[in-house]
């Protein structure tokens, strides 16, 4: 009868640790610095009609991340804060050094395999300067 017992319990607490262990964490930080270059780079490509136009971020530490997951599996997040990013094109700077941006997106990340893929940016009142 114990031995019963022993093995219910740890057939009910399997599941749970599946489950727990299992569960996604949200979006990363590097996974918004691949977002904000990846939106800003098609935005300075459509600008300057440059494809070899890019944004590369140089320090993220002031950016901030808030997410909410969807219920479709999904995350929307908040990206804000300030990060020092810089423009390139055909591999040379544009500006001397890097310059600081002022971010406030609203994104949305999809899970794939074991990370996060960008499938939506809205510019919500980026300053850069």
């Amino acid at each position: 009868m114990r031995t019963q017992k022993t093995v219910w319990m740890s057939a009910c607490f399997i599941p749970l640790m599946l489950a727990a262990c299992s569960g996604h964490q949200g979006p990363s930080k590097e996974d918004a610095v691949t977002a904000v270059e990846r939106y800003f780079t098609e935005q300075g490509q459509q600008a300057t009609l440059q494809r070899s136009w890019r944004l590369e971020v140089k320090d993220a530490a002031g950016l901030e991340l808030d997410c909410e997951k969807m219920p479709n599996g999904d995350q929307e997040c908040r990206v804000t804060g300030a990060v020092e990013a810089q423009g390139f094109i055909g591999g040379q700077p544009t500006t001397p050094e890097p310059k600081e941006m002022r971010l406030n997106l609203r994104t949305r990340f999809r899970p794939a395999g074991e990370g996060w893929q960008v499938s939506e940016v809205t510019d919500e009142g980026t300053a850069a300067g």
